[in-house]
């Protein structure tokens, strides 16, 4: 007696998405930063010497990465708190950091930058 299999899914491929988006990523979406924002990072940390940023990246209007990935940014050239959020200039991009992989984090951040 042959048994029919049932899919794991019934949903279409194109319908499923790659990552969840935190509630901090679509926070900051809603704000009016009144500047071309590149894309939108969550759980971020400062790499070696505070000159650049490690994420998970959302909404990349260059869409040169899909949401979730994990990317490291070119170097931080300016930063700023624009309505509570952490906002950083690179050399070609602004990110607006939605939330930090740890707590001392930020206030190294405002120290430094």
């Amino acid at each position: 007696m042959a048994r029919n299999r049932v899919p794991l899914s019934t949903r279409p491929v194109d319908e499923a998405s790659g990552a969840t988006m935190p509630s901090s990523v679509v926070k900051a979406m809603q704000v009016p930063f009144d500047l071309e924002v590149t894309a939108y990072l969550s759980s971020v940390q400062y790499g070696p010497g505070e000159l650049y940023l490690q994420g998970v990246i959302f909404n990349d209007r260059e869409q040169r990465f899909e949401d979730g990935a994990s990317i490291r940014t070119s170097i931080i050239m300016a930063a700023q708190e624009i309505h509570g959020f952490f906002v950083v200039r690179t050399l070609s991009s602004l990110y607006v950091v939605c939330d930090w992989a740890g707590d001392a984090a930020r206030e190294i951040s405002k120290a430094k930058h």
